[in-house]
């Protein structure tokens, strides 16, 4: 059995459903997910809910009830502090690839956010087939996605949200600026040919704003805050990507079935240059 918790927004799940799909199938055992996070509010994270349900998954969800429940956040809390005593659980101390932590190892319980294709590309088949939204399309997303698909259609996602007014986030993460988004179309406009961008955002106004554009915009605003899944299938639907510091836009680019792809992504994943990560893909341009 592989138990993988699960922590963070839809992006964030993803990584962790990935990883633990990939150990489980390699391993030949059944994979948990553990959704304990979201029993509760925390008080230093932004307010989330569990969203894999709109994705062909094949995890079962672990079931707990109120005294159980109770018990499994005191067994994590030995786990962390005791992890020498506890073989089985892995906790992701950093972010850099570290296939070792697996090795021979069956029962896992695994706790970090995996932000690596290193961990799945190998099953990249199944991970991709897993990913696809189950969840009945809109009427008014089946017709941008057939302009998507009809057009040289370019994603651009600005994550602002949190990583504008949580102090922490901002601290960690921070935001990329009109500068990033406008080098990187114009990087675009020199490869692609009579590009059309299709613009996702927490904060469509600031991208009305500051990100300019000579070629054909549209800004996707038919959906809400709870309908991720939505913007993620349209943006998985285009062609190539400008992508934010973000988990949530890493997928819809990685998920994008077009074969000669192009991906533009931040340079610094973080505001700290220096903090390493492997989550970004060798093939994508960095600015």
């Amino acid at each position: 059995m592989v138990t993988v918790k699960l922590i963070g927004g839809l992006g964030n799940q993803m990584f962790q459903y990935a990883i633990g799909r990939s150990l489980a199938h390699d391993l030949g055992e059944k994979l948990i997910l553990d959704t304990s996070f979201y029993d509760r509010i925390h008080v230093n994270a932004t307010p989330r809910h569990y969203e894999l349900n709109h994705l062909r998954i094949q995890g079962e969800v672990l079931q707990r009830g109120f005294f159980s429940r109770y018990w499994f956040y005191l067994q994590e809390l030995l786990m962390k502090k005791c992890p020498l005593f506890f073989q089985n659980y892995v906790l992701e101390r950093e972010l850099n690839y570290n296939p070792a932590l697996f090795e021979k190892r069956k029962n896992l319980y695994l706790d970090g956010y995996w932000q690596c294709e290193k961990y799945f590309l190998h099953n990249q088949d199944i991970i991709r087939q897993d990913f696809q939204v189950t969840t009945p399309q809109s009427d008014v997303n089946k017709k941008w996605a057939d302009v998507i698909a009809n057009t040289n259609s370019v994603c651009i996602h600005v994550r602002r949200g949190d990583y504008v007014t949580d102090p922490g986030a901002n601290q960690v993460h921070g935001t990329r600026g009109p500068d990033y988004y406008n080098k990187a179309i114009t990087y675009i406009l020199g490869k692609v040919d009579k590009p059309v961008f299709f613009v996702f955002s927490d904060d469509l106004e600031w991208t009305k704003k500051y990100i300019s554009c000579p070629y054909e915009v549209h800004h996707m605003d038919q959906n809400g805050p709870d309908e991720d899944y939505e913007d993620l299938r349209l943006m998985m639907s285009c062609k190539h990507f400008i992508i934010a510091n973000s988990s949530f836009s890493w997928w819809g680019a990685w998920l994008g079935g077009y074969k000669d792809k192009i991906i533009v992504c931040p340079k610094n994943w973080f505001n700290d240059s220096e903090k390493k990560t492997d989550i970004v893909c060798d093939s994508w341009v960095r600015m």
